[in-house]
């Protein structure tokens, strides 16, 4: 019985500094919430995908722009393991054919503290000669990075890290909050169907 009681006393104690810190949070996290907010935070995400060996996949870029941001040079660095993935091209997307977008990638490849090739793929997007009454980076699809899946890879989940940064139209003014989203390229068993999905239906 008194183990019980004991139990009862830890549970409640439990319960009140959860309560405490709760209201704590809620009473200090009035300012940080508009940084948290999506609408506020402009945001480059890299969507998943899969291939088999020998094969080429794709992934997609995808940026959402803050509100009442004009964005007019994106720059995102991806690094990944690359022995048995290689990077081929990147393409431009719907978004930044209709946005006067230029995009651009350099490539440095060298090894971790692992001993393990790698490979930093930096991509520039920006708006370079603005048109009269131009608009900032619009959101949506803005590019493919095209990879090369090694022809003698066996199934692994390769991550691609990416870490950007954001400058406003014309002033070039960095923009803070800069959100990125890793993408995970699945190699698939020899022989196996890649599983093709779309951003918009999967998030």
């Amino acid at each position: 019985m008194r183990r019980f009681v004991r139990s009862l006393v830890v549970v409640g104690s439990l319960l009140l500094a959860g309560g405490f810190a709760s209201a704590a949070a809620q009473a200090t996290g009035g300012p940080q919430q508009k940084s948290s907010d999506p609408k506020n935070t402009p945001r480059l995400t890299l969507g998943d995908s899969s291939g088999s060996p020998g094969n080429s996949v794709v992934v997609p870029i995808y940026f959402a722009p803050a509100e009442g941001v004009e964005v007019g040079q994106l720059k995102v660095d991806i690094n990944f393991v690359s022995r048995n993935l290689k990077y081929s091209r990147v393409t431009r997307g719907l978004a930044a054919e209709s946005g006067n977008v230029e995009v651009h990638s350099e490539l440095k490849e060298g090894k971790n503290d692992k001993g393990l090739e790698t490979s930093t793929l930096t991509i520039v997007a920006s708006i370079s000669s603005p048109k009269l009454g131009q608009k900032g980076i619009p959101g949506g699809l803005l590019g493919y990075i095209t990879l090369q899946v090694n022809e003698k890879a066996g199934p692994a989940n390769i991550t691609l890290r990416a870490t950007g940064e954001a400058a406003e139209l014309g002033t070039k003014k960095p923009i803070q909050n800069m959100k990125t989203v890793d993408s995970q390229v699945d190699i698939l068993a020899a022989g196996s169907e890649p599983l093709i999905s779309c951003f918009f239906f999967s998030h």
